[in-house]
């Protein structure tokens, strides 16, 4: 029996793609999040970063993403390491334009095709501004994931890979969280928890709404072992402890609290980040 001929694709304007954005800090399990979406459907890009000693199963992210974005975030007086707000009034509108073009040439290169790609670089947290704008040119429609991990056991992270002292990496925590949930809350967007990931990845595919492939299941067990996790701190850790600030231990248990879908409450981000922009003023001058 002959197979009916294929259904025509309906006149009009193809459907735009999606962009997932991958956007939590660094040492959050960006990458842990980022290789399974990609076993399971989503592309990566052309020209990933190599693995390092740091992190050996890989970064999963863009070489040339990362090259705008260390570009754009010292045009913005600015290290991976300042814990301190972007400051965009170094880049109006028409200085922003170039960065733009170049992100969204980045993207067509890094992106081929109009299959839904994944895209994952810590600093993206920080500079929404001119990566949405890109990711429109480009044609499709962005998603934001929000990974979520215990600050204290990132904070011991960045203290082991880059000494960086626990109260800056509790900073840094707190500052790439609180701008990625503030250019993001007009985005269809989720919750996902580290610790969910690690203990039952197939029960996040489901809530995501990310079809399971079963060819590529075992590969997926391999590659969330245990071996994943050097750091581990309890949430009951985390909000006994005097050393972190209270602002911090709120927005934690928010994010904590919300499920895959976020509904997140907005007061506790913005309590915070008013608190936040506070303890990291530039000390006045004389």
């Amino acid at each position: 029996m002959e197979s009916p001929p294929p259904a025509s694709r309906p006149a009009g304007p193809r459907p735009a793609r999606t962009a997932v954005l991958v956007l939590g800090m660094h040492r959050s399990g960006t990458s842990a999040i980022t290789r399974v979406l990609a076993l399971h459907g989503l592309a990566l890009p052309a020209r990933m970063v190599k693995p390092g000693h740091d992190n050996p199963l890989g970064f999963w992210e863009s070489q040339a993403v990362v090259d705008v974005n260390k570009r754009l975030l010292a045009r913005l007086a600015r290290r991976y390491d300042d814990p301190r707000p972007v400051r965009w009034a170094l880049l109006p509108a028409e200085a922003r334009e170039p960065f733009i073009a170049e992100a969204a040439a980045a993207l067509a290169e890094e992106f081929p095709g109009d299959a839904p790609f994944i895209l994952k670089e810590p600093r993206l947290c920080r500079l929404l501004p001119v990566w949405l704008p890109a990711i429109e040119r480009l044609g499709a429609t962005p998603a934001v994931l929000l990974p979520v991990r215990n600050p204290l056991e990132v904070a011991q992270s960045l203290l082991v890979r880059n000494r960086i002292g626990t109260a800056q990496g509790l900073l840094l925590w707190l500052g790439h969280v609180l701008a990625a949930e503030r250019d993001s809350r007009h985005l269809p967007r989720a919750v996902v928890h580290y610790d969910d990931l690690l203990a039952d990845w197939r029960g996040l595919l489901a809530q995501l709404g990310v079809a399971f492939r079963r060819e590529t299941a075992l590969e997926t067990e391999a590659f969330l072992s245990p071996a994943l996790r050097h750091h581990e701190a309890g949430t009951d850790a985390l909000l006994r402890d005097p050393g972190v600030p209270a602002p911090i231990k709120r927005v934690y248990a928010e994010l904590r609290r919300a499920p895959a879908e976020s509904g997140l409450d907005p007061a506790p981000f913005d309590a915070a980040a008013a608190w936040f922009e506070e303890v990291t003023a530039d000390p006045p001058a004389g």
